[in-house]
């Protein structure tokens, strides 16, 4: 399993996991989580990285915060780096088998619901993000990456716009189609031997993407100024707006990010040498 297919959904396959088989040991300490920003500065043999997680994005804040308080990242290694585009962690393995051929396949056994609103938070230079198995609809528990990214061209700004416009008007076709769900499962049970029923089915789907399209027409996506003026002269990673959470942004440290996306790694982004996680803290009084 290539880590491309983790993270990408350009791949459209889904990796084989392993889930996690002591999550037990992962305890929920985070109970109080407060309604605002939360900082964390995440201490790597390469340098200190100081990470905003957003209050907007309460399920993978909360997450994150718990994991930290878990000492779950700590000894975890940058298992995937990319040059002018991401760093990536959350591989519990890699803590016990550092050298292991397979770093990146494995995840908790328990997801993140998304938290995708390309509007307000998207993968500019620096964003923190959540991977996911499913395009998004639901995040990895554990793995997260950093955009490093390069300026992004205009062309590539208006197909990602192309990308989220979809997206939206998938999820609205989801939603119309739920009065008729029972419905839609007894012609999709009829259809494979009668070609009556096949035809009505499909009559039925076509009639509630086009009721989808219909209401998100005058709510399509596009790109604020500040958007496209980040993407375009400090970069950034657009394409991966559609479909994965930003969830926190780095403060402090863009250098050390940086400096650990550019190590000398293997064809699939293995660092040829161990870029480690020493510990993630919680900065209570950070951004006060």
């Amino acid at each position: 399993m290539s880590f491309l297919a983790f993270l990408f959904f350009s791949c459209g396959e889904a990796p084989k996991a392993e889930p996690q088989k002591d999550v037990s040991m992962i305890k929920e300490l985070n109970l109080n989580s407060p309604d605002s920003d939360q900082y964390v500065l995440m201490a790597t043999n390469m340098g200190d990285i100081v990470i905003k997680l957003y209050r907007e994005t309460p399920g993978h804040r909360k997450n994150f915060i718990n994991l930290v308080m878990n000492g779950f990242y700590d000894g975890q290694l940058f298992y995937r780096v990319k040059k002018d585009m991401l760093i990536q962690s959350g591989d519990y393995t890699s803590k016990t088998n550092p050298n292991g051929a397979d770093l990146g396949v494995t995840d908790v056994d328990f997801t993140v619901r998304s938290e995708i609103d390309p509007f307000k938070r998207y993968h500019k230079r620096g964003a923190l993000a959540a991977a996911s198995f499913n395009k998004g609809d639901f995040s990895s528990g554990a793995h997260f990456y950093i955009v490093t990214g390069k300026p992004a061209q205009e062309n590539d700004l208006k197909l990602s716009e192309r990308k989220v416009n979809e997206e939206l008007v998938n999820k609205m076709f989801f939603e119309v189609q739920k009065p008729y769900r029972q419905q839609i499962h007894r012609l999709n049970n009829a259809a494979e031997h009668d070609v009556k029923k096949k035809e009505e089915l499909s009559k039925l789907i076509s009639k509630l993407k086009a009721e989808a399209r219909a209401a998100m027409k005058g709510k399509e996506f596009s790109y604020s100024k500040e958007q496209r003026r980040m993407y375009t002269k400090t970069g950034g990673l657009p394409h991966l707006d559609a479909h994965y959470t930003v969830f926190g942004e780095v403060v402090e440290g863009m250098d050390v990010v940086d400096n650990i996306s550019k190590v000398d790694a293997t064809s699939k982004g293995r660092p040829r040498n161990h870029v480690v996680i020493k510990k993630v803290t919680i900065l209570d009084s950070y951004g006060k």
